[in-house]
Order: C-alpha cells, then structure tokens, then sequence
C-alpha cells in the first residue's frame, strides 16, 4: 500500500473517532446526567455507607434506620437512627445543600452512626449518582455519604 493511501486511511479513521466523540453525542450524555440530577424530588434513600477522613467507612447495621426523603416543595424529612429529620433542600445541577436542616437529639443506642451521619449532612454542599447510589459529598475532601434507593 503506498504511503499516500496509508494516509488517507488513518485521516479517514480520525475522521470516524471524532464523529463518535461529536458534540451531539456528548449533548446527550449531558442531559442524561441532568435529567439523573433532577430526580430527587419524590426520592427516597437509605444510607449505604459513610466515609470520614482518613478512608474510614461506617456502615450500618441497618440501613433501613437512616432514611432521607425529598419531598415536594423541597421539604426534607428522615431519620437518623432513633432520631427524626427535617428542613429544606435546595438543589441546583449537583449542588445540593440542606438549609434549614434539623434533627431530633434523642440519645441513640450504642453503635449509632446519627451523630457523625448529622454532623456531616449540614455540610452537604453537592450530589451525583454513581451505579444508581446517590453520593453527598462536603467541601471536606474525603467526606462522602452514600445512598441507596428505597424506591
């Protein structure tokens, strides 16, 4: 094969990769990614797993005791352990914060993840969803608090 057709099948290759990678493609991607953001409304979630500084990870023994509920009108409510959960959340694209944001302060038995789950969840400050969990994170680098659908 001479050079000049050797080059004009690799440029016709580049040519089939960047219309795989082309902008519409990538338009979709994005709006599937959207459209998994704006799903919280009317969700439920149970708590999977915490993750503190230093890579430790909390998981409960029941998940089903640590639930949050994104409810119309952007009210919050759960429970965390023996205690309840309420206030306000306020999404926009993956940022998500809790404000107001409450919670009973019943004493817990032993073993109980509400305080560090509490601690944690007034920092939210963003959300994404990674193999159908929803993942809160903090502006802590290392802080992330996994859910599971309950729906």
């Amino acid at each position: 094969m001479s050079s000049s057709k050797l080059r004009n099948v690799l440029f016709i290759g580049l040519l089939v990769v960047f219309a795989a990678c082309s902008p519409a493609e990538q338009q979709g991607e994005s709006n599937e990614v959207v459209a998994q953001l704006n799903t919280l409304e009317g969700s439920n979630w149970q708590l999977l797993k915490l993750t503190v500084l230093g890579g430790y990870e909390f998981i409960p023994e029941d998940h089903s005791k640590y639930v949050l509920n994104f409810r119309s009108g952007n009210r919050l409510t759960g429970t965390s352990d023996c205690n309840s959960i309420n206030g306000s959340w306020l999404q926009e694209e993956a940022a998500l914060r809790f404000d107001p944001f409450a919670a009973t302060t019943s004493l817990c038995p032993p073993g109980s993840l509400h305080n560090n789950l509490i601690l944690y969840l007034k920092d939210v400050s963003s959300h994404s969803f990674r193999d159908g969990h929803m993942v809160l994170t903090t502006p802590t680098a290392g802080i992330e608090i996994e859910f599971e659908s309950r729906d």
